[in-house]
């Protein structure tokens, strides 16, 4: 048996590409549309981070072994902000559950999970938010942080990030970090701009039915 699987991951590795269906990818992609459309609603600044951003700077709409997309917004937001309450993290809770999302929150990570209502998210096609903090202390110089094991590059300065600038991915306007190569060689090394794919990813997505899934 065990060799029956390491056959197939082998197979889904070198032939497959470790890709999710079709289908799987056009739901997550419409399921990211809804998002930053609510996300515009509500006024919250948000950019494409971690494997989407590599995605934009390749001209790239979407890799066919990811399972999610990735967005990051910096919160909490400024006291002055249109919709300063959304800092209560139960009411920002809320709101995506009023938008109909379901909602998985990791407070450990700083992460928001999102997918279709009454799906879970791991296993489901999904948007992760990153939620990164603000420190602007006298005589250091400003910076976004977020410290999670999944991230390398933890700590970045606000003048890398801002101001945004404005491009076209998926279809729509977005907007990316003002060094967005700059964050990409330090979270990815200097091969960033070569996607690859590795056998974890089809791991993960041989065990969570992604190379199989038709809901």
């Amino acid at each position: 048996l065990i060799l029956s699987i390491l056959f197939i991951l082998e197979v889904y590795y070198h032939h497959g590409q470790c890709a999710v269906t079709a289908k799987y990818s056009k739901k997550n992609i419409k399921l990211t549309h809804r998002i930053m459309d609510m996300l515009d609603d509500l006024s919250i600044v948000y950019w494409p981070d971690c494997q989407s951003l590599l995605n934009v700077l390749r001209n790239e709409s979407y890799n066919i072994w990811d399972q999610d997309v990735d967005l990051s917004i910096e919160w909490p937001f400024e006291t002055n902000h249109i919709h300063s309450e959304l800092n209560n993290i139960e009411l920002f809770i809320k709101t995506f559950q009023k938008n109909d999302f379901n909602v998985e929150y990791y407070p450990g990570r700083k992460l928001f999970s999102l997918s279709s209502v009454n799906e879970k998210s791991d296993r489901q096609p999904h948007v992760d938010i990153w939620l990164w903090k603000r420190y602007d202390k006298n005589g250091v110089k400003p910076v976004l942080q977020l410290s999670d094991y999944s991230l390398k590059y933890q700590s970045r300065l606000i003048s890398d990030i801002y101001p945004l600038k404005s491009v076209t991915w998926l279809g729509r306007n977005v907007k990316i970090p003002r060094q967005s190569h700059k964050i990409a060689y330090k979270e990815y090394g200097a091969s960033y701009m070569k996607p690859l794919f590795i056998r974890d990813n089809c791991l993960h997505n041989l065990i969570d039915g992604r190379w199989f899934y038709r809901t």
